[in-house]
Protein backbone atom coordinates (compact mmCIF):
# COMPACT_ATOMS: atom_id res chain seq x y z
CA UNK A 1 0.00 0.00 0.00
CA UNK A 2 1.15 2.96 -1.10
CA UNK A 3 1.99 6.13 1.07
CA UNK A 4 -1.35 8.37 -0.20
CA UNK A 5 -3.46 5.11 -0.02
CA UNK A 6 -2.47 4.90 3.33
CA UNK A 7 -3.71 8.42 3.82
CA UNK A 8 -6.89 7.73 2.86
CA UNK A 9 -7.46 4.51 4.67
CA UNK A 10 -6.81 6.35 7.64
CA UNK A 11 -8.92 9.75 6.76
CA UNK A 12 -11.98 6.95 6.29
CA UNK A 13 -11.30 4.97 9.19
CA UNK A 14 -10.57 7.82 12.08
CA UNK A 15 -14.21 8.70 11.28
CA UNK A 16 -16.17 5.26 12.02
CA UNK A 17 -16.32 3.99 15.67
CA UNK A 18 -15.04 1.00 17.04
CA UNK A 19 -18.48 -0.61 17.81
CA UNK A 20 -19.82 -0.54 14.48
CA UNK A 21 -16.28 -1.81 13.11
CA UNK A 22 -16.04 -4.75 15.46
CA UNK A 23 -19.90 -6.32 14.21
CA UNK A 24 -18.59 -5.47 10.29
CA UNK A 25 -15.54 -7.98 11.88
CA UNK A 26 -17.68 -10.14 12.88
CA UNK A 27 -19.81 -10.61 10.00
CA UNK A 28 -16.33 -10.85 8.25
CA UNK A 29 -15.66 -13.80 9.97
CA UNK A 30 -13.22 -12.02 12.10
CA UNK A 31 -14.17 -12.02 15.55
CA UNK A 32 -10.93 -11.55 17.99
CA UNK A 33 -9.65 -8.22 16.49
CA UNK A 34 -10.22 -6.59 19.97
CA UNK A 35 -7.49 -6.04 22.22
CA UNK A 36 -7.77 -6.47 25.61
CA UNK A 37 -10.11 -4.19 27.96
CA UNK A 38 -6.81 -3.04 30.27
CA UNK A 39 -5.41 -0.65 27.25
CA UNK A 40 -7.77 2.38 27.80
CA UNK A 41 -7.50 5.74 26.74
CA UNK A 42 -5.58 8.57 28.89
CA UNK A 43 -8.47 10.56 26.97
CA UNK A 44 -11.74 9.07 27.00
CA UNK A 45 -12.52 11.55 24.06
CA UNK A 46 -9.73 10.25 22.52
CA UNK A 47 -10.58 9.09 18.38
CA UNK A 48 -7.38 7.56 16.77
CA UNK A 49 -6.22 5.85 13.59
CA UNK A 50 -3.29 4.83 11.93
CA UNK A 51 -0.87 1.92 10.32
CA UNK A 52 0.83 -0.07 12.83
CA UNK A 53 4.96 0.94 13.86
CA UNK A 54 5.47 -2.41 15.49
CA UNK A 55 7.83 -2.28 18.66
CA UNK A 56 8.53 -5.38 21.56
CA UNK A 57 10.33 -4.78 24.56
CA UNK A 58 11.13 -6.96 27.24
CA UNK A 59 12.65 -6.06 31.20
CA UNK A 60 16.53 -5.01 31.10
CA UNK A 61 18.72 -7.06 33.98
CA UNK A 62 21.88 -5.75 34.05
CA UNK A 63 24.39 -6.02 36.67
CA UNK A 64 28.19 -4.77 37.39
CA UNK A 65 29.39 -8.42 35.66
CA UNK A 66 27.04 -9.15 33.09
CA UNK A 67 25.32 -6.74 30.18
CA UNK A 68 22.09 -7.35 28.37
CA UNK A 69 22.04 -10.47 25.88
CA UNK A 70 20.59 -9.69 22.43
CA UNK A 71 20.76 -7.06 20.07
CA UNK A 72 21.16 -3.52 21.18
CA UNK A 73 18.24 -1.46 19.75
CA UNK A 74 18.52 2.47 20.33
CA UNK A 75 15.77 3.79 22.39
CA UNK A 76 15.02 6.54 19.77
CA UNK A 77 14.71 3.97 17.30
CA UNK A 78 11.37 4.49 17.36
CA UNK A 79 11.07 8.23 16.62
CA UNK A 80 13.72 6.97 13.84
CA UNK A 81 11.10 5.28 12.19
CA UNK A 82 8.47 6.95 12.84
CA UNK A 83 6.49 8.34 9.52
CA UNK A 84 3.05 10.29 8.75
CA UNK A 85 -0.16 8.32 9.79
CA UNK A 86 1.61 5.08 11.82
CA UNK A 87 0.16 4.36 15.07
CA UNK A 88 3.29 3.12 17.30
CA UNK A 89 2.01 -0.59 19.04
CA UNK A 90 4.35 -1.18 21.73
CA UNK A 91 4.45 -5.05 23.57
CA UNK A 92 6.32 -3.93 26.66
CA UNK A 93 6.77 -7.98 27.51
CA UNK A 94 5.69 -8.39 30.77
CA UNK A 95 7.68 -4.86 32.11
CA UNK A 96 5.12 -3.54 34.52
CA UNK A 97 6.72 -0.36 36.63
CA UNK A 98 8.44 1.69 34.14
CA UNK A 99 7.07 4.00 31.26
CA UNK A 100 7.75 2.74 27.89
CA UNK A 101 6.62 6.45 26.66
CA UNK A 102 6.47 9.73 28.33
CA UNK A 103 5.81 13.34 27.30
CA UNK A 104 9.03 14.37 25.79
CA UNK A 105 8.81 10.63 23.53
CA UNK A 106 5.16 11.79 22.74
CA UNK A 107 6.18 15.04 21.40
CA UNK A 108 8.71 13.82 19.26
CA UNK A 109 6.46 11.35 17.80
CA UNK A 110 3.61 13.68 17.46
CA UNK A 111 6.00 16.27 15.16
CA UNK A 112 6.72 13.20 12.93
CA UNK A 113 3.17 12.66 11.94
CA UNK A 114 2.54 9.64 14.64
CA UNK A 115 -1.45 8.84 14.72
CA UNK A 116 -1.21 7.36 18.58
CA UNK A 117 0.49 5.36 20.90
CA UNK A 118 -1.09 1.75 21.79
CA UNK A 119 1.03 -0.30 24.46
CA UNK A 120 0.27 -2.77 26.75
CA UNK A 121 2.75 -1.75 29.17
CA UNK A 122 2.59 1.63 30.84
CA UNK A 123 3.59 5.70 30.52
CA UNK A 124 3.98 8.88 32.26
CA UNK A 125 3.93 12.47 31.72
CA UNK A 126 0.15 11.82 30.94
CA UNK A 127 -1.43 14.95 31.61
CA UNK A 128 0.96 16.45 29.05
CA UNK A 129 0.79 13.14 26.27
CA UNK A 130 -3.00 14.34 26.71
CA UNK A 131 -2.95 18.07 26.07
CA UNK A 132 -0.98 17.68 23.32
CA UNK A 133 -3.12 15.60 21.11
CA UNK A 134 -1.59 12.16 21.43
CA UNK A 135 -4.24 9.87 21.05
CA UNK A 136 -2.60 6.88 23.90
CA UNK A 137 -4.17 3.75 24.56
CA UNK A 138 -2.25 2.04 27.76
CA UNK A 139 -2.04 -0.77 30.56
CA UNK A 140 -1.21 1.62 33.65
CA UNK A 141 0.16 5.18 33.95
CA UNK A 142 3.72 5.45 36.42
CA UNK A 143 6.00 8.30 37.45
CA UNK A 144 8.98 5.79 36.86
CA UNK A 145 10.77 6.08 34.14
CA UNK A 146 11.63 2.89 32.45
CA UNK A 147 15.31 3.56 30.68
CA UNK A 148 17.40 1.78 32.98
CA UNK A 149 14.31 -1.01 33.45
CA UNK A 150 13.20 -1.80 29.97
CA UNK A 151 14.83 -1.91 26.61
CA UNK A 152 13.55 -2.26 22.99
CA UNK A 153 14.65 -5.77 21.46
CA UNK A 154 12.75 -5.54 17.90
CA UNK A 155 10.88 -2.87 15.61
CA UNK A 156 8.85 -3.48 12.48
CA UNK A 157 8.51 -7.26 13.48
CA UNK A 158 5.32 -8.47 14.23
CA UNK A 159 3.46 -8.32 18.19
CA UNK A 160 1.10 -10.25 20.13
CA UNK A 161 -0.81 -8.09 22.50
CA UNK A 162 -3.52 -9.43 24.61
CA UNK A 163 -7.18 -9.86 23.28
CA UNK A 164 -10.80 -9.00 24.75
CA UNK A 165 -11.68 -12.49 23.72
CA UNK A 166 -9.35 -13.93 25.75
CA UNK A 167 -6.58 -15.27 22.78
CA UNK A 168 -3.91 -13.05 21.73
CA UNK A 169 -4.02 -9.90 18.68
CA UNK A 170 -1.42 -10.21 16.27
CA UNK A 171 0.25 -7.02 15.14
CA UNK A 172 1.99 -6.61 11.90
CA UNK A 173 3.53 -3.68 10.73
CA UNK A 174 0.91 -2.19 8.72
CA UNK A 175 -2.19 -3.39 10.22
CA UNK A 176 -4.70 -0.54 10.84
CA UNK A 177 -6.05 0.61 14.66
CA UNK A 178 -8.94 1.90 15.39
CA UNK A 179 -9.14 2.90 18.71
CA UNK A 180 -11.90 5.38 20.74
CA UNK A 181 -13.92 5.10 24.07
CA UNK A 182 -15.01 1.42 23.75
CA UNK A 183 -11.49 -0.11 22.98
CA UNK A 184 -8.88 -0.58 20.12
CA UNK A 185 -9.41 -2.90 17.00
CA UNK A 186 -6.64 -4.38 15.06
CA UNK A 187 -7.94 -4.67 10.89
CA UNK A 188 -5.53 -6.49 9.29
CA UNK A 189 -4.26 -4.87 5.90
CA UNK A 190 -5.33 -7.31 3.62
CA UNK A 191 -9.24 -6.90 4.62
CA UNK A 192 -8.97 -3.23 5.52
CA UNK A 193 -10.16 -1.53 2.10
CA UNK A 194 -13.22 -4.13 2.15
CA UNK A 195 -13.74 -3.57 6.24
CA UNK A 196 -14.33 0.12 5.78
CA UNK A 197 -16.44 0.36 3.28
CA UNK A 198 -18.87 -2.08 4.81
CA UNK A 199 -18.42 -0.33 8.29
CA UNK A 200 -18.97 2.89 6.29
CA UNK A 201 -22.12 1.79 5.15
CA UNK A 202 -23.30 0.27 7.95
CA UNK A 203 -22.78 3.56 10.05
CA UNK A 204 -25.08 5.53 6.86
CA UNK A 205 -27.85 2.55 7.45
CA UNK A 206 -27.46 3.14 11.63
CA UNK A 207 -27.69 6.58 11.09
CA UNK A 208 -31.20 5.93 9.68
CA UNK A 209 -32.21 3.86 12.17
CA UNK A 210 -31.28 6.42 14.93
CA UNK A 211 -33.29 9.06 12.92
CA UNK A 212 -36.24 7.08 13.17
CA UNK A 213 -36.22 6.10 16.47
CA UNK A 214 -36.23 9.54 17.72
CA UNK A 215 -38.62 10.10 15.35
CA UNK A 216 -40.85 7.49 17.17
CA UNK A 217 -40.09 4.14 15.72
CA UNK A 218 -39.47 1.02 17.26
CA UNK A 219 -35.90 -0.69 17.08
CA UNK A 220 -37.31 -4.14 16.39
CA UNK A 221 -39.69 -2.56 13.47
CA UNK A 222 -36.73 -0.37 12.12
CA UNK A 223 -34.26 -3.27 12.23
CA UNK A 224 -36.73 -5.03 10.31
CA UNK A 225 -37.05 -2.31 7.91
CA UNK A 226 -33.07 -1.80 7.57
CA UNK A 227 -30.85 -4.88 7.90
CA UNK A 228 -28.05 -3.63 8.89
CA UNK A 229 -25.53 -6.16 7.76
CA UNK A 230 -26.57 -7.80 4.85
CA UNK A 231 -23.88 -5.65 2.52
CA UNK A 232 -21.12 -7.56 4.32
CA UNK A 233 -19.49 -10.41 2.70
CA UNK A 234 -17.94 -13.48 4.59
CA UNK A 235 -14.20 -13.37 3.83
CA UNK A 236 -13.02 -15.93 6.51
CA UNK A 237 -14.85 -19.57 7.34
Amino acid sequence: MSEEERSEMVSRLVKLETAGFSDVLDEMGYPNQVLAREMRPLDPATRMAGAALCVRGENRVVTQSTAPAGPQISPYEIERRMQPDLVAVIDAGGHDVGAVIGGFMATSLKKNGCRGVVTNGGVRDSQEIAAIGMPTFCTFVTPVNASRRWRIVSVDEPVHLAGLAGSSVTVRPGDFLLGDADGVIVVPTEIASAAVEAAEQLARIEGTIAQAIRAGGTREQLFAQHPRFAHIRRLKP
